[in-house]
């Protein structure tokens, strides 16, 4: 297939998807009750307009035969489901759960995926595309996640992994991102910076992305980023937690943070950011993101020396670096 066709492909797909996938995630915490007020950021349905997950749907040579797979039990699937997360499912990343982007074939992942299907609110596997979203519940409480994945249509093996993991309330209607749950903490330790940076070491790109103050609206999702680049073990990783205004400063605390992956077969160092542009990330991080030694007074050797450890350490930098909201 022409590579210009097949972007345009993945892209129109990925705006699909993302529509789609806002309206699930819009209906699904309408159904949850009416909860007390937490520590929680001000009003934010999504960041979708800005980030979208790694999924795209692309159009096969042949049509993949999706295999009927055993969905668990409720009780199962949150075991199941807490057991992944504890060790990334066994392997190292990209794995991802036990599906290696480059070798993994669409089956093989549908077969992973498919038992969750009873935590989840929504499931799709269908021809190259394949995305899911189980959910952990705590009370008033909801951890959302989204697990997409493409496969090639030349090869049917996993090209693409994404994962991205919130946590909700939904207060007078409105959703609400929540960032000091602890339990999501424990459930993605294995995913959260300290981890990160211990298991994988120092990124080869580290940037932040923020405002100049929050938006009168209430604050978009979080509002503060921190991302890392790991191009040789294909390897995106993006944190999101709730900006403070301190001063003439912008700060952001990084152990009260959502997190994503995006994750690509390793050793592919000189094409890693081509392989982003079909998501939108490579041009969001040109347009919105800075080096973290530009945008703040620290060193990324600071950077990886303090937060490969637990700390409440957060980040601070100047306002006026960065663009005021509408």
């Amino acid at each position: 297939m022409d590579t210009v066709k097949f972007n345009e492909i993945k892209k129109k797909a990925r705006v699909i998807l993302k529509k789609t996938y806002l309206l699930l995630s819009i209906m699904i915490f309408l159904l949850m009750g009416s909860c007390e007020k937490a520590s929680v950021s001000t009003t934010t349905p999504s960041r979708e307009e800005v980030v979208s997950t790694s999924t795209l749907h692309v159009v096969a040579k042949t049509e993949t035969v999706v295999p009927t797979i055993p969905t668990l039990s409720l009780d199962a699937a949150q075991s199941k489901f807490q057991s992944l997360l504890s060790n990334n499912g066994g392997c190292k990343l990209p794995c991802f759960w036990g599906i290696s982007p480059g070798k993994s074939l669409f089956q093989e992942t549908v077969a992973i995926l498919e038992p969750l299907s009873s935590i989840s609110e929504f499931t799709r596997f269908e021809n190259n595309i394949g995305s899911i979203g189980p959910d952990y519940i705590d009370g008033k409480f909801k951890i959302h996640t989204n697990v997409d994945f493409l496969t090639s249509p030349n090869t049917n093996t996993v090209s693409e992994i994404g994962f991205t993991a919130r946590a909700f309330n939904r207060i007078d209607d409105t959703l609400i991102d929540v960032f000091d749950f602890s339990d999501f903490n424990k459930l993605f330790n294995y995913y959260m910076l300290p981890n990160i940076l211990t298991e994988y070491g120092n990124p080869t790109t580290v940037m932040i992305s923020t405002m100049a103050k929050l938006p009168t609206s209430g604050a978009s999702h979080g509002g503060f980023n921190i991302l890392l680049l790991y191009p040789e073990q294909g390897m995106l990783v993006n944190y999101t937690m709730q900006m403070e205004v301190v001063d003439k400063n912008i700060m952001g605390c990084p152990s009260n943070s959502h997190m994503e992956l995006v994750l690509f077969p390793s050793n592919q160092t000189d094409i890693f950011l081509s392989l982003l542009e079909p998501s939108g990330w490579a041009q969001i991080i040109q347009n919105t993101y800075k080096p973290l030694d530009e945008a703040t007074s620290m060193s990324q050797e600071d950077f990886y020396r303090i937060f490969s450890q637990q700390t409440d350490e957060c980040i601070l930098t100047p306002a006026n670096l960065w663009p005021i909201p509408d």
